[in-house]
Order: structure tokens, then C-alpha cells, then sequence
């Protein structure tokens, strides 16, 4: 026992929890800080028993004055399977994820429209409309945006209380995450809480100067660009057909777009993060 005030952890429950949760997970670094306690060099021995504890430990070496504990080699093999991913798989998540994330998705734009709610695809899911797509095989959710709060004439106004609006989606069989930091409500199947699983992002965007020259809808979320849009850029919403059914985008779309991703919107375009990602979470193997 230490005699100063420390935090006993057991080591062998945190890896058994890391590998249940990243099957893949080969990589493990522990840093302990020893200051204090390592009085003489021969006292890294009794450390070399946390090897024994699990498959991840596999290393152990003094870096004075902490103790290293850590997986090696693997490192390399980590990065060449990222790479093949990248170049052969094309991040793509299972054809079983894709075709969850559309049933979800279809499942809430009926609660939407059920409720007189207007939405659009937006983000990456505008992309997809413009393009003619239905879902890029890497992506990993749907984005739709709303104005909220609702106008006071709205059928659903009361939905501008936050918890009630919360629980209106959580009786419609969805399992809600809100961030509040974020204006972003994450959607995902009862029996899929995690953002790992299938979901959809809807994000919420918030009206400022009703009666100013040039009225904006805004969201600040570091994740967006284009995070003050014009109303006369969103409204009026045109018609189009998407996933088989007929859904609204913003007026300007193709603007929105420009200044959110760049000239070069309208190319596919999938990144080393998007694998890393799904390599991560899973979705490169998910058949739930």
C-alpha cells in the first residue's frame, strides 16, 4: 500500500473492457507515474508481472521517472492494415451498416413529416443528393438539419422544450443522444446506443435577425464551415427525389456546398480519417 493518496485501478478489468470494446485494439500505453515510489532501478522487476496480466501487455521498460508499459511492434502491422483499408476497401463500412442507416433514416423522415417538421439532407448528405448518390459506402451516418426553435404558429411549438422534444423521438422507438454544445440531436435504433452504430445527425439551427436587411440561420459547431447561411439561401426548400422518395433541400444548395466543402464538391472524396474511424468503431465488420 502507497502511502500517499492514489487511485488503485485494476488493470486486468480495464483490458478485458478495451478489448471488448475495440476487438481490433492491439495497441495498449500505460504510463504510471512512479515519482516517489521507484527508489533504485532493480525496482522495475516486480513491474514485469503486469505483463502476465493480459495479451496487451507485452512491454515493459523503465522511463525514468515513469513506468512504461506498452504493446510493440504491432504499430507497423496497425498501419499497414489502415493503409490497405484506405486503398483496396475504400473505408467502406458492411453493406449491413449502409442498409441499417437507410431503414433508420426512412424511419425518421416519416416521424418528421408526421409532425410537420421541415428538414434537409445536409453536410454530407446534401453531397449525396447533389450527386445523384444514395450513400457513399463510407460514410457512417446521415445529416439532416432543422430550424429550431419552432415559430410560435407551429402545430409542434411546444417542441421548443427540449426535454419534451427528447422524449416525442424516444416514443417513436429512437434512441436519443442530445448535445447541447453542439445544437445536434443523434438518432440511432433502440437497441443501437452507440454513435457507432447506425444513426442520424439532425442539427439544429437557430434564426437571428427576423427583421434585419438579411436574416440568418445559424449554428456554431466546429465540425461546419459555412456556420451563418443566408434564409434566402435555405428558403423557399426545392423538391427533389432522394432514397426513393421525395425530400427538400435548401434553395441554394449548390452554394451551401461551395463554401462548406470547396470547388471540388461534387467529387466523391474519402480520407485516411474516414477508415481510421471505422476501423476503430468497428463499422468495417459490423453485422448486428
Amino acid at each position: 500500500m502507497c502511502r500517499h493518496n492514489v487511485e488503485t485501478i485494476n488493470i486486468h478489468k480495464i483490458a478485458n473492457y478495451l478489448h471488448r470494446r475495440c476487438p481490433l485494439l492491439k495497441i495498449l500505453a500505460l504510463r504510471i507515474d512512479m515519482r516517489g515510489h521507484m527508489l533504485r532501478d532493480s525496482s522495475i522487476g516486480s513491474f514485469k508481472q503486469i505483463t502476465e496480466m493480459h495479451s496487451l501487455f507485452n512491454y515493459v521498460e523503465k522511463w525514468d521517472p515513469r513506468l512504461a508499459i506498452s504493446s510493440h511492434v504491432l504499430i507497423v502491422s496497425i498501419l499497414v492494415i489502415l493503409e490497405v483499408y484506405y486503398q483496396y476497401g475504400q473505408c467502406a463500412v458492411t453493406a449491413k451498416y449502409s442498409k441499417t442507416n437507410m431503414k433508420l433514416t426512412h424511419r425518421i423522415m416519416d416521424m418528421l413529416d408526421d409532425l410537420s417538421i421541415i428538414y434537409w439532407p445536409d453536410c454530407q448528405s446534401l453531397l449525396n443528393v447533389l450527386r445523384n448518390e444514395t450513400y457513399n459506402i463510407w460514410d457512417q451516418d446521415v445529416d439532416l438539419s432543422i430550424e429550431w426553435p419552432f415559430k410560435s404558429n407551429h402545430n409542434h411549438s411546444k417542441l421548443n422544450n427540449i426535454q419534451l422534444f427528447i422524449e416525442t423521438f424516444q416514443n417513436n422507438d429512437f434512441n436519443v443522444e442530445y448535445y447541447p454544445d453542439r445544437k445536434l440531436f443523434s438518432l440511432s435504433s433502440v437497441n443501437e446506443k452507440s454513435a457507432r452504430q447506425p444513426h442520424v445527425d439532425i442539427w439544429l439551427w437557430k434564426r437571428y435577425g427576423e427583421h434585419e436587411i438579411k436574416p440568418v440561420l445559424q449554428l456554431f459547431d466546429s465540425s461546419l464551415k459555412y456556420q451563418s447561411r443566408l434564409i434566402s439561401d435555405i428558403y423557399p426548400l426545392k423538391s427533389v427525389k432522394w432514397l426513393g422518395r421525395n425530400v427538400k433541400i435548401p434553395r441554394q444548395s449548390h452554394k451551401i456546398a461551395y463554401k462548406e466543402y470547396g470547388i471540388s464538391y461534387m467529387k466523391p472524396i474519402f480520407i485516411r480519417n474516414n477508415c481510421l474511424h471505422n476501423l476503430i468503431d468497428g463499422r468495417w465488420f459490423y453485422n448486428a
